[in-house]
């Protein structure tokens, strides 16, 4: 009873002794994702241009070169360049070039601290909601806002939209989809116009970066979810309209890019059937959902497993079941509120990318394409690292696996990151891999 009256008059007597934790708490935090972040990616400063890997085309291209000048700013804004629409990537390649030509250092440089960004405003985004949901205490708010962003900081899944300097649209499309999220966290918490508008700008920043930002007013509409706004309330979906209205816009402009080099959906070209369709998504939201827990095998590559024309490997057709009995096998956890949330958020965010809409891509599963979406996951391995550190009987053991788990990815990533060191040895890894899975160099991709 005295140490109740003791801590209570302690509070009366220092009203900011909280506040002052709190923001200790939030300079640590920042200061080691910092230092993890950057340990992680260091041999990435030394990387040359992936020459016969995109970069070639991609990086290197007149509207690099042209400069910072009305008529290329121009071209860059509204041209489709090979299929792609993205000014606001090209734009800092030109900057980048503008100030140091092609000096490769430079180029990776932004791509870390890009990457470095995107941790830290994870980091706030995650405290932000977790803070305006009214339903965690401080301590695991502090834990799992910094769980979920060191997890990000250390995963080799996201390895290659950092090293790789033609994966810059993920981390730039990103940046600006995560203040955009934290500005509508502002407006939803003050109720200010300002913030809305921000909201909006940032939203088709994004889509400056990459077409994958097309998902922002759906994942508003999770976050209105998370932070217990009514989603009966008409207003809550009126004010979605304008940022629908212009998703709309964007993905048209996304199809009409594409078709202008005769790929995708409004082009002649040819693609798989429906069904197909339907087992691809079904095979790549396993992979993707399992790469983010367990990541094992990645590649800078991952064909199709058969030609257009061609029919599905039998094995392919056990993850629609897969997923049908793993759904309904567990509805109810599924429905838990912040599970609900975690698994929304990925599947949101990775659903543009599962060949549901034939898109002009090569690759079955892409590690880059699950950059935003993996947040969604590694949300969840902190919320249940939190409640089992809230056991005291568990405690020890989940610090002890949370440790050995971030080392363990922590040093696969720095490993990793060294394989995007040129083109060389980055399919010098493939070939080790195919060589190491027994497949013959005839049924290798080129």
């Amino acid at each position: 009873m005295n140490h109740n009256v003791s801590a209570v008059s302690t509070q009366r007597r220092f009203p900011r002794l909280k506040e002052f934790v709190v923001v200790n708490n939030i300079v640590a935090s920042v200061s080691a994702l910092v230092f993890l972040t950057l340990l992680v990616y260091s041999p990435v400063f030394t990387h040359q241009f992936q020459t016969h890997w995109d970069d070639q085309w991609v990086v290197i291209n007149p509207y690099t070169e042209n400069g910072l000048n009305v008529q290329n700013l121009w071209a860059i804004l509204t041209e489709f360049y090979k299929g792609q629409y993205a000014p606001l990537n090209q734009l800092s390649y030109t900057i980048l070039y503008s100030a140091f030509g092609y000096n490769p250092f430079w180029f990776h440089l932004a791509g870390v601290m890009l990457h470095l960004c995107n941790v830290l405003l994870t980091y706030f985004l995650i405290r932000s909601i977790l803070i305006q949901s009214g339903s965690f205490k401080q301590i695991s708010i502090t834990r799992i806002s910094f769980f979920t962003a060191a997890i990000m900081a250390l995963h080799p899944l996201l390895v290659e939209s950092v090293a790789w300097i033609s994966a810059s649209k993920i981390l730039v499309y990103s940046f600006f989809y995560l203040i955009g999220l934290l500005f509508y966290l502002k407006y939803v918490s003050s109720n200010k116009v300002m913030y809305y508008l921000l909201t909006l700008l940032f939203f088709i920043f994004s889509f400056g970066g990459k077409e994958q930002a097309l998902t922002f007013p759906v994942c508003l509409l999770l976050v209105d979810y998370a932070v217990n706004r009514n989603l009966k309330n008409k207003w809550v979906w009126m004010e979605k309209v304008p940022l629908f209205m212009l998703a709309f816009a964007m993905g048209y402009v996304t199809l009409l890019s594409q078709s202008a080099d005769k790929v995708g959906l409004l082009s002649n070209a040819r693609h798989y059937p429906f069904y197909q369709n339907i087992i691809f998504a079904s095979y790549s939201t396993t992979e993707y959902l399992v790469k983010c827990l367990i990541p094992v095998k990645l590649s800078y590559l991952y064909v199709f497993p058969n030609a257009i024309g061609e029919e599905v490997p039998k094995r392919f057709w056990i993850y629609p079941l897969l997923l049908l009995i793993i759904l309904f096998s567990f509805w109810d956890f599924w429905k838990k509120r912040w599970v609900f949330f975690g698994i929304a958020f990925f599947m949101i965010h990775i659903g543009m990318v599962l060949h549901i809409i034939p898109m002009s891509r090569f690759a079955i599963v892409a590690d880059r394409y699950a950059y935003i979406a993996s947040i969604g996951i590694f949300f969840l391995v902190a919320f249940f690292a939190d409640k089992a550190l809230d056991h005291t009987k568990y405690s020890n053991l989940t610090l002890t696996l949370a440790f050995f788990y971030m080392l363990s990815i922590g040093i696969y990533a720095h490993q990793r990151s060294k394989v995007w060191r040129n083109s060389d040895t980055l399919k010098q890894e493939l070939k080790e891999l195919l060589e190491k899975e027994d497949i013959s160099p005839a049924n290798s991709p080129k």
